[in-house]
């Protein structure tokens, strides 16, 4: 039952590469916004921007510690045991240290790397999380809060990185790459 966690800086290409996960290797998506942090803002009656979502990470974050998302997720996938799933967005190193505990050797971690004028690019373009009309500078300045900070940290402990600063298909090339490794 392999898991993969992907990190990297938002518009690098995680749920890209979790898509093809799910569409050539068959595995599960969980993501820490969708399954995690934005049904809680749903359920406060928020709407689900970036900054609300930081902010509600941080909160979660400040009242229990780093990994407790992580946890959620855990509970999760051990719900639904047997099956292959990828996490997308996978930020803290604390977050790697609860999926490492639950599920040892299963849990590898793969950084996705692209440079800030392609990822804005593509935060531009997908337009989501409020995000349609951002500027580079205002791209970058979110670049600096607590919760992207941390993510070239949790990148140097990755087992795998895949850089996506070229086509599609040459990333596909490298995640089937790393599922070889993995012997999938």
């Amino acid at each position: 039952m392999p898991i993969i966690g992907l990190t990297g800086k938002r518009g690098c290409g995680k749920d890209t590469a979790a898509k093809y996960l799910l569409e050539k290797y068959d595995f599960k998506m969980l993501d820490f916004t969708k399954d995690v942090l934005a049904p809680i803002l749903v359920q406060q009656g928020k709407p689900v921007t970036r900054e609300n979502l930081i902010d509600i990470a941080m909160l979660g974050r400040k009242k229990s510690h780093n990994g407790i998302w992580a946890e959620k997720l855990c509970a999760n996938i051990k719900q639904r045991a047997g099956k292959d799933f990828v996490i997308s967005g996978v930020r803290f190193r604390e977050e790697v240290k609860v999926f490492k505990q639950d599920f040892k050797d299963d849990f590898k971690l793969v950084a996705i790397i692209c440079d800030d004028r392609l990822r804005y690019a593509r935060v531009k373009k997908r337009g989501t999380k409020n995000e349609a009309d951002i500027s580079f500078e205002k791209f970058m300045k979110t670049e600096k809060k607590e919760t992207e900070r941390v993510i070239a940290g949790t990148m140097k402990i990755a087992d795998f990185a895949i850089d996506n600063n070229r086509t599609l298909d040459d990333m596909y090339k490298e995640v089937d790459e790393v599922m070889k490794i993995l012997k999938r």
